[in-house]
C-alpha cells in the first residue's frame, strides 16, 4: 500500500525522508528533520489555504451506501462511475430512492483496473445506526428482492440530544463499538483531497496505532465527497457525520471526538452536515452543539471578581503576516488561553487545551532564551503532527504557562510566532 512508505511524523520517533515518498511534494505537510537526524534538503513551506465558512447541513439522503472495491486510490480513475458499471448502475437506480452512493478502499486489493467481473463487499448505514452487510454484490443484487426490502427500512425517530447512536456488530468481523473515519483521497479528482486527505489518514493512522485503538477505531479511504474546496473531508461512522475543513493536526482530537462525541466538543466546528436528516433537523442538531454557544476555556470559566484580582504581564506575539500584537496575560492561564482571550489567529485548540492535538501550535524562539519547561514526551507526540513544525522552536500554546518570567522575556525583545494556520 502506498502509505507504507510514508515516514513516521512523531518527531521523537527514527524516520528516514524518502526522496520518491509521495507525500513529501505536498508542501503543507512539511516538518524540519530532528536534530538527531541527518539534514535532507526539504525547504518547503506550507501552501497558502484560505478556508472557506462551512455549511451546516448536507443534502437529504435516505442511508449512505458503501462499496468496498480493491483499487487502492492511488489507481482511481477521476470518475468511478465510468470506469465501474456496478458503482454507475447502484448510483443510478438508488438515488432515486434517496440512498447516497460512494466506493471506499479499506485496505484489501491491490487491483490497478476494474474487473468485468465486478463483486464487492457493500454495506448500508441508517442514521439511527442500523446497518447491512453484503458479502457479495453484484449487478444481480442492484434490484434484488432482499435489497428492496432492506431499503425499505424506516430509521428510528430523529433525537437531537443523542449525538452518538448505538450500534450491533455486523457479523462480519466489527464488533459492536467499532468506530470508523472515510477520508476523502480522491487525487486524481482534485490534487487537494490527496494532498490533505493523504496525510490526514496517515496521520489519523499514527494516532490509533500511538492509542492502540486498532480494534476499535478503523481508518479507510473513500471516494469524491464533501467538495475539494473544503478538503481535507471526512464521513464518520456510525454517526453518518460530514466533517470538512480537516488537517493532519486535527487527527488526535478527531479521534477522540469519534469516541466520545461530547456536546462540548470543539471539533464540532468541523461539521457539515449529517447523512439521513433533514435540512431541518441537521438545523436542530447544530443548535445544539455550535461552539460558538458553548463555553470550554478555563479562562473563560474564571470568576469575574478572581479574573479582575489576577496578576497580569505584557506578552508580545508576532502573527504570519508579520504583525506585532501585544495583549494583557493573566499570570497561571496558558498561551491557547490568552490566544482565545484576545482573538489572536492561528490558536484554534480544537482539543479544549487537553493535549490531544496540535492545533494550538506556535513559535517560542531560543534568542533570547525562553523561560518555559522543555515539551513532555505526551507535547512532542502532538508536535508530530504540527504544520510548518521548527525544532526547537515549536511548541503548543496549551502546555505553555503564562509566568512572570515569560512578560520579562518578552519585555527584553522575546516575541512568541504564530503559524499560518
Amino acid at each position: 500500500m502506498i502509505l507504507s512508505a510514508v515516514p513516521r511524523l512523531l518527531r521523537h520517533r527514527p524516520r528516514t525522508l524518502i526522496p520518491s515518498n509521495p507525500f513529501q511534494q505536498f508542501q503543507r505537510y512539511t516538518h524540519s528533520p530532528p536534530k538527531s537526524q541527518p539534514k535532507h534538503t526539504h525547504t518547503a513551506t506550507p501552501d497558502p489555504i484560505e478556508w472557506l465558512p462551512l455549511p451546516r447541513s448536507l443534502a437529504y439522503r435516505k442511508a449512505l451506501m458503501l462499496l468496498s472495491i480493491p483499487l487502492p486510490p492511488v489507481h482511481w480513475p477521476s470518475h468511478l462511475d465510468i470506469a465501474s458499471p456496478l458503482l454507475a448502475t447502484t448510483s443510478a437506480m438508488y438515488k432515486s430512492l434517496g440512498i447516497a452512493v460512494n466506493a471506499i478502499y479499506d485496505g484489501s486489493g491491490t487491483d490497478t483496473t476494474f474487473s468485468n467481473e465486478e463483486v464487492y463487499k457493500a454495506r448500508i448505514f441508517w442514521p439511527d445506526g442500523m446497518s447491512k452487510t453484503y458479502e457479495r454484490f453484484t449487478m444481480d443484487s442492484v434490484s434484488s428482492e432482499e435489497l428492496q426490502n432492506d431499503l425499505a427500512y424506516v430509521p428510528e425517530p430523529f433525537d437531537s440530544n443523542r449525538l452518538a447512536v448505538a450500534v450491533e456488530g455486523d457479523g462480519k468481523g466489527l464488533a459492536k463499538d467499532t468506530k470508523e473515519i472515510l477520508v476523502c483521497t480522491h487525487g486524481s479528482r482534485d490534487c487537494r483531497c490527496s494532498d490533505r486527505g493523504g496525510a490526514l489518514v496517515y496521520a489519523l493512522r499514527e494516532e490509533v496505532e500511538r492509542r492502540n485503538l486498532g480494534a476499535r477505531v478503523k481508518i479507510r479511504e473513500i471516494a469524491h465527497v464533501g467538495g475539494h474546496k473544503y478538503a481535507a473531508n471526512a464521513i464518520l461512522l456510525p454517526t453518518l457525520d460530514m466533517m470538512s475543513n480537516l488537517t493532519l493536526e486535527h487527527a488526535p482530537s478527531l479521534i477522540s471526538h469519534i469516541l466520545d462525541p461530547r456536546a462540548d466538543s470543539q471539533m464540532w466546528n468541523h461539521w457539515r452536515g449529517r447523512y439521513g436528516l433533514t435540512e431541518a433537523q441537521q438545523a436542530e442538531l447544530w443548535s445544539k452543539v455550535d461552539p460558538s454557544k458553548t463555553v470550554t476555556s478555563a479562562s473563560a470559566r474564571t470568576p469575574a471578581s478572581l479574573e479582575t484580582r489576577a496578576e497580569r504581564v505584557e506578552l508580545r506575539f508576532k502573527t504570519f503576516e508579520g504583525e506585532l500584537r501585544t495583549v494583557n496575560a493573566r499570570i497561571g492561564s496558558n498561551l491557547l488561553e490568552v490566544g482565545k482571550e484576545n482573538d489572536l489567529p492561528s490558536l484554534e485548540g480544537v482539543c479544549g487545551g487537553n493535549l490531544e492535538c496540535a492545533t494550538c501550535h506556535l513559535y517560542i524562539p531560543s534568542s533570547p532564551t525562553p523561560p518555559v519547561g522543555e515539551a513532555s514526551d505526551e507535547e512532542l507526540d502532538m508536535l508530530g503532527y504540527a504544520l510548518g513544525y521548527r525544532d526547537g522552536e515549536s511548541r503548543l500554546g496549551c502546555q505553555v504557562q503564562v509566568t512572570k518570567e515569560l512578560g520579562e522575556w518578552c519585555a527584553a525583545g522575546g516575541v512568541i510566532g504564530l503559524p499560518r494556520f
